[in-house]
């Protein structure tokens, strides 16, 4: 099934892996993942991490020159757009690759591996390295871990609505192959520092909630008063998710004089079509949405209000 992917790998001599914009723990995770795993099988092939934007958790960036990305393999992970892709020098390379569980909207490479009904891009990931066409290559503890993360950190500890029996196969499969230590790993995913905490409950005070749908405006003067930044604040996303009266859930943070925005629902609450119109996009349950007006944003939110109460 993934002998083509396989065949590109053992082509080129040179790999550069790509992310997402504003990169995440499914993201991150990925990408190292993959190139722990090509370095560990194909020592004598050069294998490059591009994108400057950091994760908190996993602050890896590297230096990758034109000449490199332009005579190279380009692997894109968890990334459904090539507008989205952190570093626009994909578009330069050889041969390009997709690896995404994100709704096929834009199939920009020149193959695509897309499961939209995957729980992240690491439990992708994990079916691809783990297949028969890749059965006779390592797979190390770190690829293990740095896969089991990926999965962790968009599943929120499997509890969002993407979760599936194959999420957790895959998830049981890591564990038993790396030898990992589940609790530790939830805690190095999950917990956070008494500052953050802190930081979490000034967010909390913001929530505003209307029959089964809430939501989360914070514009400069909030982040500022809060002392955190846009990006790192609308990770908390989550927060909202817990409150059981809600069906659909939004956070909204100002950048630039515009509003980014994350949405999320329960199983049965699509809101990636009403993220799509407002040019954003995503998955069923969890979108997204970039650079809105107020205007924009009160008008889709009230169109996410009357979702959640049909």
């Amino acid at each position: 099934m993934y002998k083509q992917l396989l065949e590109k790998i053992l082509e080129y001599e040179r790999i550069t892996v790509f992310r997402h914009q504003r990169p995440d723990g499914d993201c991150m995770f990925s990408a190292y993942a993959l190139s722990c795993f090509l370095k560990d099988n194909f020592k004598e092939k050069q294998i490059r991490i591009a994108g400057k934007e950091e994760y908190d958790l996993f602050p890896y960036t590297e230096d990758v020159p034109d000449e490199f990305i332009k005579s190279s393999l380009g692997i894109a992970v968890d990334t459904s757009t090539i507008a989205r892709v952190d570093d626009k020098r994909l578009e330069s390379c050889d041969y390009i690759i997709k690896i995404d569980h994100h709704p096929a909207i834009e199939n920009y490479g020149n193959l695509n591996y897309v499961d939209d009904k995957a729980g992240a891009v690491g439990e992708l990931l994990t079916e691809i390295l783990f297949s028969g066409d890749f059965a006779s290559y390592y797979k190390s503890k770190e690829v293990c871990k740095y896969l089991y993360c990926a999965i962790l950190a968009d599943t929120i500890n499997f509890r969002t609505s993407s979760t599936t029996a194959n999420t957790l196969k895959a998830g049981a499969l890591l564990a038993e192959k790396g030898d990992l230590v589940i609790s530790e790993l939830s805690d190095y995913i999950l917990n956070v520092s008494s500052t953050v905490f802190r930081k979490i409950t000034d967010i909390r005070k913001h929530l505003n909630i209307s029959g089964s749908f809430g939501y989360i405006i914070l514009n400069n003067e909030d982040l500022a008063d809060i002392d955190i930044p846009a990006l790192e604040a609308k990770n908390h996303i989550t927060e909202i998710g817990n409150i059981i009266d809600l069906n659909i859930w939004a956070f909204a943070v100002e950048s630039e004089g515009r509003f980014d925005c994350s949405i999320r629902s329960k199983k049965n609450y699509r809101v990636n079509d009403i993220a799509m119109k407002y040019n954003g996009g995503g998955h069923f349950n969890a979108s997204g949405v970039r650079g809105l007006s107020i205007e924009q944003l009160t008008e889709m939110f009230n169109e996410l209000h009357e979702r959640s109460s049909q």
